[in-house]
């Protein structure tokens, strides 16, 4: 292969580097950055140049939190967000019916009740009434619970367990049924999805994807699948594998476990673990996935093999009881620099995030999550009442405590958009908790591959680091931060040296 030389120019662009912050050109070899600075760049022959001098560069972002086969999934499936009726989801649904043979799958992702004009769930008499001869499986917004009718019910043969209400699965049942459905999804339809998804990411911006797979979230051996096909997609993957299996993960030769291993559920689904029960639903305290001592012996065996650990606690009793497992197994077994992480940590106590910084946690948030459920009316206040809902997030007490973060989407939860990611840190609904803008790049940025292991290799821009890079069409330090999101746009991404996405109208 032979070797390719690019001179990069742009008007600022910020390295996250404390030692150069800012310069204007960066010259790439292959994949690698070999040079960059201020001013004039050294004059040669042999470089291709791309001229991007009116735009403003920024290290490529990393997303700390995606369910990379689940957001492929919403390409396969009907995708239910931009509805805003169930009368027209169901006239949707309709049409599906049609054109399919009785007795096969009508499977739709991301039905929100919160943006439907009835401000409910679809009913199963309904699903009954207009698909008799169909199983209906509807993933709801959260992933954390489905809707069935009937035959679906009698196809998934589901036992009588935690989270088997009337027409909607939580916990426990929802886990098992979306894995028979998934197990049904044909794997060239995966990758197709996967490929539609990567192009949408680099169009954001995104170079880097911390994808989590396996377990509930995504159909059999979807890790083994992406490792496969990694080589071939315009970004750069960190697979997590949502398993309780360290053989599985060693068979792969990853030196990570977890993700979304649930300690508890999700706070719209109440099925999020709390000391004090959801507002409005006075004997509803959330949900714990693991019993103390299952979970300790699964740390202990994954921290002694050499695995980073990742687990999903929301709630301040989910993270309670992740946080106390953790501290025993790190007492009993000190080891520096293990970088486990916890994923989510909507609601923890101040002496929670004292005692996560203590024990050298890192935490992967998702700042969009406030954008669409934070402020008031909206889900958080509505589940947990106002005082509570305060504190969901606390971004501003994180970064101040000395821990790392990262930022993440949970795609498909909320869209693969970290300026939308970003915009929602420096706009927290309690003001207090926001974070500067600059601040908010870092996280989904340096941090990103701090949380990884990766900061040595991209994260910010410097010599011999990869060349991942992201323009914007202005100065993101120099916005309004309230018009942060609606300013910026994406420009061009460079991945590994290569352009792989440009504006359309932009001229190079």
């Amino acid at each position: 292969m032979p070797e390719r030389k690019i001179l990069i120019i742009g008007n600022k662009i910020y390295t996250q580097d404390e030692n150069n912050p800012e310069v204007n050109w960066i010259i790439v070899r292959n994949d690698l950055i070999i040079d960059l600075g201020k001013g004039n760049p050294p004059e040669s022959l042999d470089f291709e140049v791309l001229d991007l001098s009116p735009f403003y560069g920024l290290p490529g972002f990393i997303d700390s939190h995606v369910h990379l086969a689940s957001t492929a999934l919403s390409e396969i499936f009907l995708d239910l967000s931009k509805f805003t009726s169930i009368k027209d989801i169901i006239k949707t649904l309709e049409a599906i019916r049609d054109n399919i043979p009785k007795r096969e799958w009508i499977v739709a992702k991301e039905f929100d009740p919160q943006n439907v004009e009835e401000k409910r769930d679809i009913k199963r008499e309904e699903l009954d009434r207009y698909f008799p001869y169909h199983p209906v499986f509807i993933i709801r917004k959260d992933s954390h619970s489905s809707i069935i009718n009937t035959l679906a019910e009698e196809f998934l043969d589901i036992p009588f367990i935690e989270g088997k209400e009337d027409n909607i699965l939580k916990a426990k049942a929802h886990q098992i049924a979306i894995g028979k459905v998934y197990q049904k999804i044909d794997p060239s339809l995966l990758i197709k999805g996967i490929i539609k998804v990567a192009r949408k990411a680099i169009e954001k911006g995104i170079t880097t994807i911390h994808a989590l797979e396996g377990g509930y979230t995504s159909p059999p051996n979807t890790p083994n699948l992406l490792l496969g096909i990694e080589h071939y997609l315009p970004l750069q993957l960190v697979i997590y594998y949502q398993t309780t299996s360290i053989s599985k993960v060693k068979s792969i030769n990853l030196p990570r476990i977890g993700g979304c291993l649930l300690i508890d559920g999700s706070v719209s689904s109440k099925t999020a673990a709390f000391f004090e029960p959801y507002y409005g639903d006075e004997n509803n305290y959330g949900i714990l996935y693991w019993e103390s001592n299952t979970l300790e012996n699964f740390i202990k065996s994954a921290h002694n093999d050499g695995l980073q650990i990742a687990f999903h606690a929301v709630g301040d009793r989910g993270i309670d009881l992740l946080l106390k497992t953790y501290k025993k197994i790190l007492k009993n077994y000190p080891k520096e620099d293990h970088r486990h992480r916890i994923e989510h940590f909507e609601y923890p106590k101040i002496e929670h995030i004292e005692l996560a910084r203590d024990l050298g946690l890192n935490i992967s948030v998702q700042p969009s999550f406030l954008h669409f459920w934070g402020g008031e009316g909206k889900l958080y206040e509505n589940y947990l009442g106002k005082e509570r809902a305060k504190r969901i997030i606390p971004l501003r007490e994180l970064l101040d405590s000395g821990i790392t973060i990262g930022g993440g989407s949970d795609s498909s939860i909320t869209p693969l958009d970290p300026l939308l990611g970003i915009h929602s840190a420096i706009n927290h609904p309690n003001p207090k908790e926001s974070l500067s803008i600059g601040e908010a790049l870092k996280i989904f940025t340096y941090n990103g591959a701090y949380l990884a292991f990766l900061e040595k290799k991209k994260g910010s821009l410097s010599s011999g680091k990869i060349a991942d890079i992201v323009f914007l069409n202005k100065d993101p330090l120099s916005v309004n931060p309230k018009d942060f999101y609606s300013s910026l746009e994406v420009i061009a991404t460079i991945s590994r040296g290569k352009l792989v996405y440009k504006k359309e109208d932009i001229k190079i």
